[in-house]
């Protein structure tokens, strides 16, 4: 009988459109045909219609959107003058620590002392030179003055803050030197006049020689007459030629004299003159070499003060503290070792940010960034924001320096010990600076300070970009990069 209904049914299919039937009616129906009589259930298509709704959806919010192109620098927080590093310039020995870590100071603050004793000696030795320069320049002075004829005594004046022992003994100097160079012109004065005397002297000499030459020569024309006229004696007349003989030796012997003399007293001048030279010479002389001596002592004074005010290391700024180094009175320090830092005060905080090379190229002053504190979990207490205030023009290499933590500045390490956060062979990269919109953070229900030295990610965001193409890069890549052999 059921076969016999099947049979109607497909003659009746055959020859027209089959009835609908019930959902009671098919359920009694063959399996086979209850699959061909149950209708289509439009949840398929329903699920169908959706896929398509949203990749269409996609696709078009692909085309039209955009996001944010992230360069991410990981960095630390730092002051914006940066901490301030507290290092001896030369080797010395400690004689007093003044602060902990922790303590507050102000500029100028004495923290560590370095023992002093051999920089306060050299500093009183340049100064005792220096001392002596300048009287040595008071006393030549009062003798240049000697020379154009004002008093020695009343021209000498020392310096006011020179010690009264070497003032006394410069100014006995002086008058020393000043009376020894009167008796030298003196005693030259003397010998002159003496020959002038003697000149003059034998200048008389030589007019009663001459008078007396005159008169033997008449005597002897007299008596050679008389000899003549055989009236006179011829001895007589031998006698008085033999006298006038002697008289004219005796005046040629006195002009030889007065050349001599004359000879004398004009080489004597010469010798007082080339005395005075002499003396002026040597006075302006020594006098050019003093005050010289008086610029470079004066000069080695300053470098001495300046070495005795750095045995006191000094706060360079008001701040805090931190990273004490020295520990031990009577501990040596060596030149450039990082002995402390001071984290100054009322200073904005910024970022210290390590960008990579290939982001460099793209961050820009201005540009707006968000980052992330290690020290507070972003997901649970938020991210800061902030701009970028500069970029490095070159990149930094982080190397180990052991004297005294400025690569560690450089590169977010520790500057008393001089390690970095990288190691020695990383690859270079760039400092952005960054400034925070905000300094603190609700943690908890209460704000929390951010403080030097907390690490930071920082995400810059360098532009925007249609997310097709973000999705079609890789294959971009794929494509430029594949079917090529080295």
């Amino acid at each position: 009988m059921a076969w016999a209904d099947g049979i109607r049914v497909l003659k009746a299919g055959r020859g027209g459109a089959m009835p609908r039937r019930r959902g009671d009616e098919v359920a009694f129906l063959p399996a086979a045909l209850e699959i061909m009589e149950t209708p289509a259930s439009p949840v398929g298509r329903a699920i169908g219609g959706t896929i398509i709704a949203f990749f269409t959806l996609g696709l078009g919010w692909s085309w039209l959107g955009h996001i944010d192109i992230i360069a991410t620098a990981s960095g630390r927080i730092v002051p914006a003058g940066r901490v301030k590093v507290v290092q001896p310039l030369e080797s010395g020995i400690v004689t007093a620590i003044n602060v902990q870590d922790g303590d507050h100071v102000t500029a100028g603050q004495a923290l560590i002392q370095l023992d002093s004793t051999t920089t306060t000696a050299d500093r009183d030795r340049v100064a005792a030179d220096l001392a002596q320069a300048r009287l040595d320049v008071a006393r030549l002075t009062a003798l240049r003055a000697g020379i154009a004829g004002q008093p020695v005594a009343a021209a000498f004046i020392p310096p006011a803050d020179a010690p009264p022992i070497l003032v006394e003994r410069a100014r006995a100097a002086t008058l020393a030197q000043e009376a020894a160079q009167r008796a030298k012109v003196a005693a030259l004065d003397q010998q002159i006049a003496q020959k002038k005397a003697e000149a003059e002297e034998v200048a008389v000499t030589t007019a009663k020689l001459t008078a007396s030459i005159q008169l033997l020569e008449q005597q002897v024309e007299v008596r050679r007459k008389l000899m003549e006229m055989e009236y006179g004696n011829k001895l007589s007349f031998l006698e008085t030629q033999q006298k006038l003989v002697e008289s004219q030796h005796e005046l040629t012997a006195q002009k030889q004299r007065v050349e001599e003399a004359s000879a004398a007293r004009l080489a004597l001048e010469g010798q007082r003159t080339q005395a005075v030279s002499d003396y002026s010479h040597q006075v302006l002389e020594d006098l050019a070499a003093a005050s010289q001596k008086v610029a470079e002592h004066s000069q080695d004074l300053i470098k001495a003060d300046q070495r005795l005010v750095q045995q006191t290391l000094a706060a360079p700024v008001s701040g805090t503290v931190q990273q004490l180094a020295a520990h031990t009175v009577g501990g040596v320090v060596t030149p450039a070792q990082s002995l402390l830092v001071v984290v100054p005060d009322d200073v904005p905080l910024v970022v210290e940010a390590n960008v990579d090379n290939k982001d460099i190229g793209f961050v820009h002053r201005g540009q707006e960034v968000e980052m992330k504190i290690e020290t507070f979990t972003f997901t649970r207490y938020g991210l800061v924001r902030g701009r970028v205030l500069d970029v490095s023009r070159d990149a930094v290499t982080p190397e180990r320096d052991t004297a005294g933590g400025n690569a560690a500045q450089r590169t977010g390490g520790d500057p008393a010990t001089g390690a970095e956060d990288h190691p020695p062979s990383a690859t270079p990269t760039y400092l952005a600076h960054i400034a925070l919109d905000r300094t603190t953070l609700m943690v908890d229900g209460r704000e929390e300070a951010l403080t030097t030295g907390m690490a930071v990610t920082a995400e810059i965001k360098t532009g925007r970009r249609r997310v097709i193409d973000y999705l079609l890069s890789p294959l971009g890549e794929y494509v430029h990069d594949g079917m090529k052999e080295r």
